[in-house]
């Protein structure tokens, strides 16, 4: 079974506030800054991928890492955080007194159209976003697994030698994505198949530069990825599967 991990770092304390941040381009405090930074050297894990949001409070931090890490940096569009309308930028306490009714019916149940505010992305189409901004960063990882198998078997059909079923593992690729907090949501209510549950946006905190791991597994008889599904070469389609660490 090829294997590899994902770790997704929410972004640190934003300029602005407490507002509907959404899609609103605001850059990182120098105390966001100092969370990323503390929550990256305490991570256990090797990074062989950086992947991040467009947004520059996720950028702010990925760009200067890749550097010193001497990786590239791979900027995933559907990775960023939702749309919030007319509602992105605005303070909780404006939208509140302007309208108490739609802000706690949004806050109660975001999956419904109806408490889904003007000209905003609706939740449904924000989890189906980030579940492809997800594979994205997967179907890398699998080509990266694939590409280091191949050179251990070019290397040791250069040595003559035949591959003992003990050293056909390649090593785990480790994948690093910078994101937001409701990106994170989405992922763990897809990853735990809890359906549109209200409580992940509702009772769930994630702390600014929270940590969270998802462990990839491909079937040993995979060919490739497409799309949310798995090509093997049965012909028979086998899903990735994932393990979630929380926190």
């Amino acid at each position: 079974m090829k294997q590899a991990k994902i770790i997704l770092m929410r972004h640190g304390e934003c300029e602005g506030g407490s507002i509907f941040r959404g899609q609103t381009d605001v850059k990182l405090t120098e105390t966001g800054m100092a969370q990323m930074q503390q929550a990256f050297a305490e991570l256990q894990f090797p990074i062989s991928h950086v992947f991040s949001s467009p947004l520059q409070r996720c950028q702010q931090f990925s760009q200067p890492l890749t550097q010193r890490l001497t990786l590239p940096l791979m900027t995933i569009p559907a990775l960023q955080e939702i749309d919030f309308g007319v509602w992105d930028g605005q303070s909780f306490d404006a939208i509140y007194q302007q309208n108490p009714a739609k802000f706690d019916a949004y806050w109660d149940n975001p999956w419904s159209a109806d408490s889904t505010p003007d000209k905003a992305e609706s939740v449904i189409d924000f989890a189906a976003r980030v579940e492809t901004g997800l594979m994205s960063v997967v179907d890398e990882l699998w080509r990266s697994c694939q590409q280091q198998h191949s050179c251990l078997l070019s290397i040791d059909e250069q040595q003559g030698q035949n591959v003992p079923q003990t050293a056909q593992a390649v090593d785990c690729p480790h994948a690093l994505v910078i994101t937001h907090g409701g990106v994170m949501r989405c992922l763990m209510g897809y990853v735990l198949k809890v359906g549109q549950s209200s409580g992940l946006f509702a009772n769930l905190a994630i702390p600014y530069a929270a940590i969270m791991v998802l462990d990839v597994y491909w079937p040993d008889d995979v060919d490739k990825v497409d799309g949310f599904q798995v090509a093997a070469m049965n012909n028979n389609t086998a899903k990735v599967s994932f393990t979630l660490h929380w926190p």
